[in-house]
C-alpha cells in the first residue's frame, strides 16, 4: 500500500515538472540534486535522473544501483558507468544539439557544471530549480501526513526537555540528550539547507546572554557554538537558573521537516521577559490567522512588523543588532524552503504550503524570548501543526 502511495506521488510529481518544463520551453531535466532526486525518484544514491519533457523518466545510477531499484518506483532504472554515457541515454529522446536541458544551477558546483557543458556540447543550460522549489511549496496529502509526523516528534522532545534540562550542566549536554532523543526515533541526523555555505545539523539550544550573541546564522538566533569551526549552535556554556533556555530544534520524519521552538527556564524569570514572550504569542496568532490562500508572504511580514512597532519593540525584534527581515519560512525536505514570510518576498500562498512562524525577540544580556512553530496553509488560516504549549515553561527547581 505504501509503495503504490510512494509511486503515484512520483507519477504526479514528474508529470507536474514536465508541465512546467513544456511552458517554458525546457526540452529535459538532469537532476542530480540529493533533494531532487529524493522528491522525483524517492532514492538518494549516486544517480542522474533525466526528465524529458516529453517521455518517461530515466533513472541513471553510478552506485548502487540494487539499492536505487529497491528504493524508486521509477520503472527505468539503468546503470551508468561514465558521464559520456549520458549523451546516448539524452539523444535517444532529443536531439542533443539545440536542445535547452534544465539543471539545479542554484546548487550545481561550477566544475560540475562545466562537465556537463563539454560532454553535451551543443545543448543550452538553463536554471530549473525555481520550477522545483515552487512545485515543492505546495504539499500533497501524502507530504502533510509527513510533517505532521515530524511535528508530532518535535512535540514529543519537548515533553522531554525539562526532565533532561534537570539532569544536565552545559548547552552541549542538553544538545546530546536532545539529540538521542531524536536519532532513536528514526531523524537522519541531518536538517538539509538549500543556503549555499549554510549548515545546520540540528538547530539551536542555546541560553541566557549567549542566545542574544548574533553570527553567521541565516536565522534570527545563532549563540556561541563551539569555535570558529561552527560558530552557532550550543556551547560549553553553563545554563543558569532564571535566564531562558530556547530550544530550537527541527524534527524529521522521512526527510520531512517540522521547525519548532520553545522558551524554558529553571525558577521563572523576569517579568519583562515574559511579557515580551506573550507579545510574541500574539504575534504568530495574528499571521497565522491571516495568512489565507491569495496572500502576499510581504504583507503577512508588515502586518508582524506594524504590531512590532504598536508595541514599542522595533529594537530587538528578529535580532539584535541586526534583524534578519523576515518572520517565517517554508519547510519541507529542507529547512530553507519558499515561501519565506519576509520583506519583498510576493509570493501568495497556497493552501497546502508548510511554514514555520518564529517571531522572537532580543534582550541583550539576557537572552532570546519567542516562538515558532510549523503550520499549513488552509482557506481559514494557517493551522498550528504543534501541540506543545507556546508558553514558557518555568521549571522546578
Amino acid at each position: 500500500m505504501e509503495k503504490e502511495r510512494i509511486r503515484e506521488e512520483i507519477k504526479k510529481r514528474v508529470k507536474n515538472l514536465q508541465k512546467l518544463m513544456e511552458k517554458e520551453g525546457i526540452d529535459g531535466a538532469l537532476i542530480i540534486g540529493k533533494v531532487a532526486l529524493y522528491y522525483l525518484a524517492h532514492t538518494d544514491q549516486d544517480c542522474h535522473l533525466f526528465i524529458p519533457t516529453d517521455g518517461d523518466p530515466i533513472l541513471t545510477v553510478r552506485k548502487d544501483l540494487r539499492r536505487a531499484q529497491n528504493d524508486s518506483p521509477l520503472p527505468n532504472i539503468i546503470e551508468l558507468n561514465s558521464l559520456s554515457g549520458l549523451v546516448k541515454i539524452i539523444s535517444d529522446s532529443l536531439s542533443i544539439n539545440g536542445s535547452v536541458i534544465g539543471l539545479e544551477l542554484d546548487i550545481l558546483p561550477v566544475n560540475t557544471y562545466m562537465r556537463y557543458r563539454d560532454i553535451l556540447e551543443g545543448c543550452t543550460f538553463v536554471d530549473i530549480s525555481p520550477l522545483i522549489r515552487d512545485m515543492r511549496m505546495v504539499k500533497s496529502e501524502y507530504e502533510l501526513s509527513l510533517v505532521q509526523k515530524a511535528a508530532k516528534l518535535g512535540d514529543e522532545l519537548l515533553e522531554e526537555i525539562p526532565k533532561m534540562i534537570k539532569e544536565v550542566e552545559t548547552e552541549l549536554d542538553l544538545a546530546a540528550l536532545a539529540e538521542a532523543f531524536y536519532r532513536r526515533r528514526g531523524h537522519p541526523g541531518i536538517t538539509r539547507m538549500r543556503t549555499f555555505n549554510m549548515e545546520s545539523i540540528y538547530g539551536h539550544i542555546i541560553s541566557g546572554y549567549a542566545a542574544a550573541t548574533q553570527g553567521n546564522s541565516p536565522g534570527p538566533t545563532a549563540g556561541w557554538g563551539v569555535g570558529p569551526f561552527l560558530s552557532h549552535g550550543s556551547s560549553f556554556k553553563k545554563i543558569q537558573s532564571h535566564e531562558p533556555i530556547l530550544v530550537d530544534y527541527s524534527s524529521n520524519f522521512m526527510g520531512y521537516i517540522s521547525d519548532q521552538t520553545r522558551i524554558f527556564s529553571i525558577g521563572d524569570i523576569d517579568k519583562d521577559l515574559r511579557d515580551i514572550h506573550q507579545k510574541m504569542i500574539v504575534i504568530q496568532n495574528e499571521v497565522a490567522k491571516r495568512g489565507i490562500p491569495g496572500t502576499p508572504a510581504s504583507d503577512l511580514y508588515s502586518l508582524a512588523i506594524e504590531m512590532v512597532k504598536e508595541m514599542g519593540l522595533e529594537n530587538g525584534f528578529m535580532g539584535f543588532p541586526r534583524p534578519v527581515p523576515f518572520i517565517g519560512h517554508g519547510v519541507g525536505l529542507e529547512l530553507d524552503e519558499w515561501p519565506v514570510i519576509g520583506r519583498n518576498f510576493n509570493i501568495r500562498l497556497k493552501e497546502g504550503m508548510t511554514i514555520a512562524l518564529e517571531p522572537k525577540f532580543f534582550i541583550p544580556e539576557k537572552g532570546v524570548v519567542g516562538v515558532e512553530n510549523t503550520f499549513v496553509v488552509t482557506e481559514q488560516g494557517m493551522k498550528k501543526l504543534n501541540r506543545f504549549p507556546d508558553d514558557i515553561f518555568i521549571i522546578d527547581h
